[in-house]
């Protein structure tokens, strides 16, 4: 299960001449191209728990989103960039997120509490409930063979009481243990959002397009859906 909606400056990262920089003492491992004009880059850091990594999304404006994960997926913090919000897990969780209970079963559900908190200070708590399940569906892109989950979460606001719901197809990696978007359907506030995405292109150390911080899949048609925005 991956929610894209805190902080952590952009000034550790470098992008100069197409290359990504990583904050030191952090090694990136992996760097997806999406299909939606998004770059994502993967690393780890010396001194951190063993299988806890980063994740940084590159939309065509820069870096927008950054997580911390460990190897089960559990959402340790996450992060819109730029901003001074940023979500935090609560633990230990009712039924944290376990990839090795989804790979193990096929199905994995969880409940958990993330804090929210603006410029340091907590602002309110979050309450994520669902459920990943392996439809069986496999599929290989750019080699890489992945997984098709079907999934649906709650969030639910401990400030207003207003809850999200999200659900749809998502794709799982076994090898790097990391879930990729697909086709979602995001309902809040009496909105209905529709997301249609999937992983392009998977470069590890050595391998064209590692390291890449420019994305290359899906600009021209979002630029177009925009341009077409007020037009009468």
């Amino acid at each position: 299960m991956k929610w894209f909606a805190v902080v952590f400056t952009v000034a550790p990262f470098a992008a100069t001449a197409g290359t990504f920089t990583p904050p030191k003492g952090c090694t990136v491992y992996l760097t997806v191209q999406m299909s939606s004009c998004r770059v994502e880059q993967h690393w780890t850091c010396a001194g951190e728990p063993e299988g806890n990594h980063w994740a940084l999304t590159i939309d065509a404006d820069g870096p927008s989103y950054l997580q911390q994960l460990d190897n089960e997926f559990r959402w340790l913090q996450n992060s819109p960039l730029p901003g001074d919000y940023k979500r935090t897990l609560r633990q230990p969780e009712a039924d944290p997120n376990s990839m090795t209970e989804l790979f193990k079963t096929g199905r994995d559900d969880f409940d958990f509490e993330q804090t929210v908190s603006r410029g340091g200070a907590p602002v309110t708590t979050e309450h994520i409930t669902g459920f990943d399940k392996l439809t069986g569906t496999k599929v290989r892109i750019d080699g890489e063979e992945l997984l098709v989950t079907e999934f649906e979460f709650t969030v639910e606001s401990g400030l207003d009481g207003q809850t999200s719901r999200t659900y749809g197809n998502q794709y799982v990696s076994p090898k790097f243990r990391l879930f990729f978007q697909g086709r979602e359907t995001e309902e809040v506030g009496g909105e209905t959002y529709q997301y249609d995405e999937k992983p392009m292109l998977f470069s590890e150390p050595g391998e064209a397009g590692f390291l890449a911080d420019k994305p290359e899949f899906g600009c021209d048609q979002m630029m177009s859906s925009l341009q077409g925005v007020g037009r009468g």
